[in-house]
């Protein structure tokens, strides 16, 4: 008589436990850097997106057969889409840099979840060049957003008490 045997083909309940356990440590370890991650890449896009809409103004305040004078203003980038008039500034200059769809909507939005909320880009005109400062609602560190988009690569320090 021939004995069946018993498939040992596979992994055993203890093995499967074991590999289970390995995953959920590295996902506790690993998760936690995927999201800083993922909220860097958010806040680069911010500044992108931002530095896009720079570009595109002083290109056409700089651009002598523009439809429309350069003059003071402001645009503050949020959550939500921006019809924007042809007739203003920055409606013209981002119509021309292809910024704007077909119903002269904007379709740039806040990504960063942390940092900071809206911000806004202000410019002044001063004898014809534009000057800019930048600021967000909420920041994590005030002045973030602005020494971002002026060429800083670390948030500011905030000060100390009695210094």
């Amino acid at each position: 008589m021939r004995k069946e045997r018993m498939n040992d083909k596979g992994f055993s309940l203890v093995e499967l436990i074991i590999v289970i356990a390995i995953m959920a440590i590295l996902l506790v370890v690993l998760a936690p850097q995927y999201l800083r991650y993922v909220e860097r890449s958010r806040n680069s896009t911010d500044l992108q997106n931002a530095a896009e809409i720079v570009t595109a103004l002083q290109i056409y305040a700089a651009d002598p057969e523009a439809a429309v004078d350069p003059d003071n203003g402001s645009i503050t980038i949020g959550t939500a889409d921006q019809t924007l008039d042809l007739s203003t500034f920055e409606g013209a200059a981002l119509a021309d840099a292809g910024l704007l769809d077909a119903s002269n909507v904007l379709h740039t939005r806040r990504q960063s979840r942390t940092a900071w909320e809206d911000y806004t880009i202000a410019w002044t005109v001063n004898d014809g060049s534009l000057n800019f400062t930048y600021s967000a609602a909420n920041e994590e560190t005030e002045g973030t957003f602005s020494n971002r988009m002026l060429g800083a690569t670390t948030a500011p320090s905030t000060p100390t008490p009695g210094t």
